[in-house]
């Protein structure tokens, strides 16, 4: 990698920021197109999205989609008592949302109702950065990576796939990865598709 990761970070947070409304909504628009005509989405139940913040892609047209297919919609939520992993809460057009302690709408939801990581079918994630092998480099607070740490020592029932979701600017040269990173199943932009070379 070129740049020192914070550096990196910085830069393609701002360049992200930038762009106008205008460009933020066609590029989602060709993300929703891609990425719902693939066949792991089709046969996807149960898909966690996210709200975008700080100029993050939208994955709001595809969440669109997968409600009006009938999938099982969900957000994360932040625990009060696992402060330090994300658990999946249930999401409608009608349901109630409040801001959690980072300022980012998520739905109001009852204990027994909230899904474990490992039921879900897929996770569209967001990223700041991304290579060609789909590794990640996220906002730095690690929820995604401890959440689905788990992932790292299966061979087998590697549910849910983790699927990045990026403006094409936002790929880089190979990252430097750690033995905490949890990478993604592939990446999804509004012009291509990526995934590592040994899946």
């Amino acid at each position: 990698m070129s740049k020192p990761l914070s550096e990196l970070r910085t830069s393609l947070k701002i360049q992200r920021s930038q762009l106008d409304a205008r460009a933020r909504d066609r590029h989602a628009s060709r993300l929703t197109k891609i990425l719902t005509r693939e066949k792991l989405f089709l046969k996807s139940r149960h898909v966690a999205f996210y709200i975008p913040v700080n100029g993050e892609i939208s994955t709001l047209g595809i969440m669109d989609v997968a409600l009006e297919m009938g999938k099982s919609v969900y957000l994360p939520v932040l625990m009060p008592f696992l402060t330090n992993r994300l658990w999946f809460a249930p999401y409608s057009h009608d349901c109630a949302m409040v801001f959690n302690r980072f300022g980012i709408p998520e739905p109001v939801y009852h204990g027994r109702h909230l899904m474990p990581a490992s039921n879900l079918d897929i996770v569209l994630t967001p990223l700041v950065a991304f290579d060609p092998e789909c590794n990640r480099i996220g906002m730095g607070g690690g929820y995604y990576d401890r959440t689905f740490s788990y992932l790292r020592h299966r061979q087998h029932w590697q549910k849910p796939k983790l699927i990045g979701v990026a403006y094409e600017f936002q790929k880089t040269s190979l990252i430097k990865t750690h033995k905490w990173d949890v990478p993604l199943h592939s990446v999804f932009t509004e012009e291509n598709f990526y995934t590592p070379r040994n899946k």
